[in-house]
């Protein structure tokens, strides 16, 4: 193999290494966005049958933020990749704030 003919198979090789990270990156992404807006959307649907009144409105409200912020993600993902990507780590830290309000307020009740 002649010197050029392996540099050019090692240029092809990181590239397809490249586009393989860059998109199981970005499918893990769009599935971490699914599953906040799936949970928060489930959890958040006690708001609108009345079942979460008094101290576990808060928790379920956090939620439906988190499933917005979530939302958001998808809507800036193609123009804006950092907006993205922030809105993403906000919709991940208000998942883990309102699912810890959700222990808290459902283990004080008992």
């Amino acid at each position: 193999m002649s010197p050029e003919e392996r540099q050019q198979v090692e240029h092809d090789t990181r590239l397809a290494i490249y586009r393989f990270q860059t998109d199981a990156y970005r499918n893990l992404r769009y599935s971490i966005a699914t599953a906040i807006i799936i949970f928060g959307l489930f959890v958040g649907s006690d708001v609108f049958l009345g079942n979460a009144d008094g101290a576990r409105l808060w928790p379920c409200l956090v939620l439906l933020l988190s499933a917005a912020l979530s939302a958001g993600h998808f809507a800036a993902s193609g123009t804006r990749p950092r907006l993205a990507l922030q809105l993403l780590l906000a919709a991940v830290l208000t998942t883990i704030v309102g699912v810890i309000l959700l222990v808290a307020v459902s283990s004080g009740a008992r």
